[in-house]
């Protein structure tokens, strides 16, 4: 299908980035932008190569990656983040594989009142050094970055970060904004991502 051939380009062109791509924190401007979405099948694409992929649903506040894979309200990166064994442990422990060959998923866990200094934490470093070393390519979902801190504290500890942009619904200004508040801490935007775009059905590609 045409979305298909949608994700198996972005997928290379991730690849065959001059930057490097293993670590992504994936976002949008506003919320409803359809990141998750995105990122789900993206991780997907990656797998379908061989890639060993590990998903973290990073949305400690509405975590739509958790609920899109029934795994909302299981034990997860919350309980990562918060519990004082050793992460890799509890990583081990609050990983769930999906149907697809080589994808595993990272839930948000239970919700907590303080993400962002969680997120900004030592414990979430330790995390992604230990899902670089068992993984291919991490994938990360955040909330939207004009809504929360959380997609630049992420982006900082990984090699970039994506934005998803709706191309029906999203302003340009607001687009620029999430831009912005990448760039303004130094953080490599890889790319947009523009989602929602209408194709022309009467073209033979």
């Amino acid at each position: 299908s045409a979305g298909s051939e949608a994700f198996r380009t972005l997928r290379t062109t991730l690849a065959f980035s001059p930057h490097e791509t293993e670590r992504l924190v994936v976002s949008s401007s506003e919320p409803g932008d359809g990141k998750t979405t995105v990122i789900a099948n993206l991780a997907v694409s990656f797998a379908q190569v061989g890639k060993k992929v590990l998903l973290i649903d990073a949305d400690l506040r509405r975590p739509g990656l958790s609920k899109l894979l029934a795994l909302k309200g299981e034990n997860g990166l919350a309980e990562t983040l918060t519990a004082e064994r050793e992460v890799a442990q509890l990583a081990d422990q609050f990983l769930y594989e999906t149907d697809v060959d080589g994808l595993d998923v990272i839930p948000c866990g239970l919700r907590r009142a303080n993400p962002a200094e969680l997120l900004a934490g030592s414990r979430f470093s330790d995390l992604l050094a230990w899902a670089e070393a068992n993984y291919d390519q991490i994938l990360i979902d955040s909330p939207p970055v004009l809504v929360a801190t959380d997609a630049q504290i992420i982006g900082r500890q990984v090699d970039g970060a994506v934005l998803v942009v709706d191309s029906e619904k999203n302003h340009r200004r607001l687009v620029v904004r999430g831009v912005e508040s990448f760039s303004s801490l130094d953080i490599n935007l890889i790319g947009i991502v523009a989602n929602r775009v209408r194709s022309d059905t009467s073209a033979d590609y």
